[in-house]
């Protein structure tokens, strides 16, 4: 069983980086570039276990699964491979990346946001270390039997849509354990498909780098083509390690010609957005589901950690079918989101008589926006909760198209309800200057399904062409009142500007004009 680290976790921004303590308060030495985080995942402990190897919240645990590395790590613990290699654009389209640290169950690790290529890295841009590697009942990439042709199936559904039994099964194409679901229990449960029973249901948790989200999207082309199935057994059967070039874009190519695709079809598929948005938002819903690792399988209630018990799986199916009542599934755990305890209205917080303003006017391109989310929040939420000051996020996108874009991210996620917040303390430690290729829709879009958001409500909103028109307009009314750069604070009291800083902030002078405002 492949473990996945929290999807709402530690921020990650520049080659070196480190966990910012959910309670706000920095290290004494801390790294260059950081930011704090939360896992939504529920708690998957030894302590949680029962004799069988059952957790008390219902999910069953593979015992062969593999354990999390480094599992005395401290929150502040610098990371061991901070020599992340600055890539291609051109050869990374995709930038999401492995999990090089396997979350420990019940652990805070979303490493979100580092410029390699093109994209935001989520967890480390490293090779597997020595040591990390999988014990699996087959080599990576031993044959995979190949699904019955004769199997009723419906792109990512294998069997009727009227089936008495439906399996959620969750699952990376680069987990080793996944393959090993698909080479060895799929097939036993083939009789039971054909029969009408069961419907197994292939759910994506892209997790462990930028080739498992490519290969997901490959499978959902071949879905488009009514080869769901066929390619997502090629693809598991082809596995070569993680994030090693298996699933590189030409490899992907041929073992779709493997199974018989169009090769102009699949080729325009893959340059789509829209499958990529299907598989960022399944990942997310997962998230949302409390998926922690691969493969999940999840039955009548029932959620199996990988299957190392056959009979015992089988038995739940049976028993499913039968009538049998269905248990609560394990829910994801509340997020350990910095903000959380902070009263919070979309780009606000704090409350709205407060005598205090302090207004933060941010380029999300600025390597300066890194210390508004280090060092000057942590005091600000705790003046914010003695109702000395209300905080408001401003937009002074002045640096290019990419501080917009990450300005209307910022802008979408509080339209959507979601941690407004959170998302602007990322993309503030995640700065890498104007240019750098971090912040497009798409790396946006991944990174909402790592914090478990509606990945398509947002890829909609991010399409909106008056979220970015109203971002502009908020940097031309920040210009207007002569704010050169962000990020750039003003503190009014009541209607009154009683100070201004622009640039590399000084937080002790910053925090002085505040409270001398009161």
């Amino acid at each position: 069983m492949r473990e996945a680290s929290s999807a709402a976790g530690p921020y990650h921004g520049g080659v070196n980086d480190s966990s910012l303590d959910p309670s706000g308060d920095p290290p004494a030495d801390p790294a260059p570039a950081v930011t704090a985080d939360p896992d939504p995942a529920a708690p998957v402990t030894d302590d949680a276990r029962e004799p069988d190897g059952t957790l008390a919240a219902g999910a069953a645990v593979d015992p062969d699964a593999e354990p999390a590395d480094d599992p005395d790590a401290g929150p502040w613990d610098p990371p061991d491979d901070t020599d992340a290699e600055l890539a291609d654009d051109t050869d990374r389209p995709r930038g999401v990346r492995r999990q090089n640290r396997a979350a420990l169950a019940g652990t805070v690790a979303l490493l979100v946001v580092l410029a390699i290529g093109g994209g935001i890295l989520i967890g480390r841009g490293t090779t597997p270390a020595a040591g990390d590697a999988f014990t699996t009942s087959g080599p990576v990439g031993s044959a995979v039997p190949s699904t019955g042709s004769a199997l009723p199936s419906d792109g990512a559904r294998l069997g009727r849509a009227d089936a008495k039994v439906t399996i959620d099964y969750w699952a990376d194409f680069q987990c080793p354990y996944c393959a090993k679901f698909a080479r060895d229990v799929i097939p036993q449960l083939e009789s039971r498909i054909a029969d009408g029973t069961v419907a197994l249901v292939h759910r994506d948790f892209a997790f462990i780098g930028s080739e498992s989200v490519d290969a997901a999207v490959a499978v959902r082309c071949a879905g488009q083509e009514g080869k769901y199935w066929p390619m997502h057994d090629a693809v598991y059967a082809a596995q070569a390690g993680e994030n090693q070039g298996g699933f590189a874009p030409a490899k992907l190519a041929q073992i779709a010609s493997s199974v018989g695709l169009d090769p102009t079809k699949f080729s325009a598929c893959i340059a789509s957005r829209a499958p990529l948005v299907d598989v960022l938002d399944d990942t997310a819903a997962g998230v949302r589901a409390g998926v922690v690792s691969t493969p999940t399988i999840d039955v009548n209630g029932n959620r199996f950690l990988g299957v190392s018990d056959v009979a015992k799986f089988l038995a739940t199916i049976d028993a499913a079918a039968a009538g049998a009542s269905p248990a609560p599934l394990p829910t994801a755990a509340p997020a350990a989101d910095p903000w959380a305890g902070t009263v919070t209205n979309g780009r606000e917080a704090g409350g709205p008589t407060a005598p205090v303003t302090v207004e933060l006017w941010m380029d999300y391109q600025s390597k300066d926006s890194a210390a508004v989310a280090k060092t000057l929040e942590p005091e600000l939420r705790t003046r914010i909760a003695s109702g000395a000051i209300r905080v408001v996020q401003r937009d002074l996108a002045l640096l290019g198209d990419e501080s917009v874009v990450a300005s209307s991210m910022v802008r979408c996620v509080a339209r959507q309800g979601g941690p407004a917040w959170f998302v602007h303390d990322i993309l503030s430690v995640s700065a890498e200057g104007a240019g750098s290729g971090i912040y497009t829709p798409d790396n946006l879009l991944r990174l909402a399904s790592r914090l478990g958001l509606d990945v398509k409500a947002l890829d909609t909103c991010l399409d909106d062409p008056t979220v970015a028109a109203d971002a502009k307009a908020e940097t031309a009314q920040g210009t207007a009142l002569g704010l050169p750069a962000g990020p750039s604070v003003v503190i009014r009291a009541g209607d009154r500007e009683v100070g201004r800083f622009s640039g590399a902030l000084d937080t002790a002078k910053v925090l002085a004009a505040i409270d001398a405002a009161k």
